[in-house]
């Protein structure tokens, strides 16, 4: 399947309550109509706001990261065709940015960057039915990173799948991970017009890791090193000065 990923910061005059009242009472219900609109297959909010694991997660990886955004919009479509389909229609990119304007006090348009992308699934369930929403067990954890300036985005794309990715599905049990996708973004035409439509100025990511967790049967020093060894993988390819990752409440749309 192929995405959209909408990474959303909200308008600075607002804290993250406010925020996300609104997006309760207003913003989200414009949401679900914007992704009727645009046809998508499926499509999930992920909240993100503070959490406790937010800066022991930074810490670990320096402690200078991007802040955590506050909500991601991602869509789903069954094939490429599918969403050239849709955005070859004009009002397609005319929503997207009737919907920004709409939100224009309670998002921060310039800094939420979207992009398309593919996911390459490393540990699954099947069904794939793992969900991290207000009752569930399980904690969701989104990380957009951008690699390091001393690789190159082909080298860098090929060693977070065929050398990283091993790494987790190796740990996953000690970890407690249920679930983790790499979401690489795609290279497409269809990102300019993105950006143009949305208004962020921003650089796009490479993509995003997402992971699902829950307990785990392991020692607390298993899982500790298990962490680190994500960590310190992490470190030889990723900048995590531009990069950010957050706990997130999930939200089925559509």
């Amino acid at each position: 399947m192929i995405r959209m990923e909408y990474y959303i910061r909200r308008d600075p005059s607002l804290d993250f309550e406010k925020f996300h009242a609104l997006w309760q009472k207003r913003f989200k219900q414009t949401a679900k109509r914007l992704g009727e609109t645009l046809a998508c297959s499926k499509m999930v909010a992920v909240l993100g706001g503070p959490h406790d694991l937010n800066a022991p997660m930074n810490l670990a990886r320096g402690g200078a990261m991007e802040p955590p955004y506050d909500l991601v919009l991602e869509l789903w479509w069954e094939t490429e065709d599918d969403l050239i389909s849709v955005f070859a229609q004009p009002i397609a990119l005319e929503e997207l940015r009737n919907w920004v304007k709409s939100g224009a006090e309670w998002m921060h348009a310039q800094a939420s960057p979207a992009w398309v992308a593919m996911e390459f699934p490393q540990v699954n369930p099947s069904p794939e039915d793992v969900i991290a929403d207000e009752a569930s067990p399980w904690k969701k954890i989104q990380f957009p990173l951008r690699h390091r300036a001393d690789w190159t985005e082909s080298e860098v794309r090929q060693y977070w799948l065929q050398n990283h990715g091993p790494i987790i599905r190796r740990n996953a049990p000690h970890s407690g991970i249920v679930r983790y996708l790499q979401v690489h973004r795609l290279n497409h035409t269809l990102n300019e017009s993105l950006q143009g439509a949305l208004g962020f100025t921003v650089p796009v990511y490479l993509g995003h890791a997402e992971v699902w967790s829950g307990a785990s049967v392991a020692s607390p020093e298993q899982r500790r090193a298990a962490s680190q060894a994500a960590v310190d993988d992490e470190s030889k390819f990723i900048d995590f000065s531009a990069s950010t990752l957050f706990v997130g409440v999930e939200e089925g749309l559509l």
